[in-house]
């Protein structure tokens, strides 16, 4: 893989895991219910397509090669919005 996939895969692993987790923030009341088996069918449903569309968009860049990095960079952004931007987004609500 040359340089500039490599800096392609990063940027898009980065700012997925930006995207899934706001999408997973914004959704967070409609994930989680009372109610278990809506719970289980609608975080299946989230995740199963996520998690496709970060597969599909991956093999559609660099041909589906998956480096331990990019999963690395996929959660260290995850875990950088909510540690950031969610106490931000709690106080305009």
């Amino acid at each position: 893989m040359n340089l500039l996939t490599q800096i392609q895969v990063l940027s898009y692993s980065f700012l997925f895991g930006l995207y899934f987790s706001f999408t997973f923030n914004l959704l967070y009341k409609v994930l989680f219910t009372k109610y278990l088996i809506l719970n289980i069918i609608t975080n299946l449903i989230y995740f199963l397509g996520n998690s496709f569309l970060y597969f599909y968009l991956l093999y559609k860049i660099n041909n589906g090669i998956i480096h331990i990095y990019l999963l690395f960079t996929f959660l260290i952004s995850f875990f950088l919005y909510n540690r950031l931007f969610v106490k931000i987004r709690l106080k305009w609500l």
